[in-house]
């Protein structure tokens, strides 16, 4: 079963997040070509603004975290950011839920309608999710 349950990450979650990127490609793709790697826990904090961006969990049942998103206004719009599932759970729709309640999330704090991400062309496995949860490619 699919968790709804999205709260507001805490340093608690750091570290397990931090070891979700075993490479610079990942937190690359993950987090732009300007995320610091090999990285450390406080330019990690800086690179993802843990302090300056909401910034959520997705959780199980049991309260691990299997997803991570942000989200911040831009344009009139819900702009999400740094998504990810945790690797083990990937294609299990968790994805899309991440997606979902973030948009809820970002409804809630924005009153906003339209929502947009920026994704590399290269990371299939993402526009995958995102055309699963509604998006459409724009310029």
């Amino acid at each position: 079963m699919i968790s709804k349950q999205l709260v507001s990450a805490s340093n608690v979650h750091i570290d397990a997040l931090m070891s979700w990127f075993p490479d610079r490609d990942s937190v690359v793709t993950w987090g732009g070509p300007s995320f610091r790697y090999p990285f450390s826990r406080n330019s990690f904090l800086e690179d993802v603004y843990w302090d300056r961006m909401p910034t959520f969990v997705l959780l199980d049942a049991a309260g691990a975290m299997i997803g991570f998103g942000q989200t911040y206004e831009k344009e009139g719009r819900g702009h999400l950011a740094r998504l990810i599932v945790s690797l083990p759970l990937r294609h299990n729709g968790y994805g899309k839920a991440l997606v979902e309640r973030l948009c809820e999330k970002a409804r809630e704090l924005y009153a906003c309608s339209e929502y947009s991400l920026y994704v590399l062309r290269t990371n299939n496995a993402a526009i995958r999710c995102y055309s699963k949860a509604g998006f459409e490619e724009a310029p």
